[in-house]
C-alpha cells in the first residue's frame, strides 16, 4: 500500500470511465427450519436450541389478549418453502393495504424447494398476517416477540417487490494504477422497506 501511494503522489488522477446501470434485488424465500436458526443467530444471538424452543412456544400456542390461546406460526420443522394460496393471498392484501399496490411484484413469486425436500409442511410463516408483531407484542415474552417479529417480516418481504438500485462504476487511473470505484442509490426500496436479510460478520 505504501508503494502504491509513494508511487501515485503528485500523479494527476483520471476518470477513465462512468458506467450506470440499474440493479434488481429479490427477497428472501420465507423461513426454513436452517435459515430460521440461521438468521435468528445473526440477528438476535439465539443459539440454534434456543430458537427452536421459543419457535415451539409460538406453534403450541400464546394467550393472545382478545383472541385467547392462539398459534402464530406454521410447524417450525420444514424444508419446504411452499406457501399455501390463502396465506399469500391475505399476504398480498396486507401489502397492498399497507404499503400500496405498486409493493407487490407484477407476478405472484414462487419459491421453488430444493429438490429431496420433506414437502409435508409449508415454509415457516404467520398463520395470520394480521395478527402484527406490534399488535400482539404486549402477550409475549421479550423472545417470542423478536423471533416472531423476524418471522413475519421475513414472510411478507418475501412476496413483496424488489428494491430497484442505480448503480454507478467509475474506473479512475493514476500513473500506471488503475483504481475503482462503485456506489448506488435506492430507485424503489420494494422490500427492503420491511426487511433485509442480515449478513454473517467477517
Amino acid at each position: 500500500v505504501n508503494k502504491v501511494l509513494s508511487d501515485v503522489e503528485g500523479e494527476e488522477f483520471t476518470i477513465n470511465s462512468v458506467k450506470s446501470g440499474e440493479k434488481h434485488r429479490s427477497p428472501s424465500p420465507p423461513f426454513i427450519t436452517s435459515t430460521l436458526q440461521q438468521e435468528a443467530s445473526r440477528r438476535l444471538g439465539m443459539t440454534p436450541v434456543r430458537t427452536m424452543s421459543v419457535a415451539q412456544q409460538l406453534y403450541e400456542g400464546i394467550d393472545i389478549e382478545g383472541h385467547g390461546t392462539v398459534g402464530l406460526i406454521t410447524y417450525m420443522r420444514t424444508d419446504s418453502l411452499r406457501i399455501s394460496e390463502e396465506a399469500r393471498a391475505a399476504a398480498n392484501k396486507y401489502i397492498a393495504g399497507r404499503f400500496g399496490a405498486n409493493y407487490l411484484p407484477e407476478k405472484p413469486r414462487y419459491f421453488k424447494t430444493k429438490s429431496g425436500a420433506q414437502d409435508a409442511h409449508e415454509a415457516i410463516r404467520p398463520t395470520s398476517v394480521t395478527l402484527t408483531p406490534d399488535s400482539v407484542k404486549e402477550s409475549l415474552t421479550a423472545e417470542q416477540y423478536k423471533l416472531y417479529k423476524l418471522i413475519w417480516e421475513r414472510f411478507i418481504a418475501s412476496l413483496m417487490a424488489v428494491c430497484v438500485q442505480n448503480t454507478v462504476n467509475v474506473n479512475i487511473t493514476a500513473g500506471d494504477y488503475l483504481f475503482k470505484a462503485s456506489g448506488y442509490s435506492v430507485k424503489f426500496d420494494g422490500f427492503t422497506v420491511l426487511y433485509e436479510e442480515g449478513k454473517d460478520e467477517d
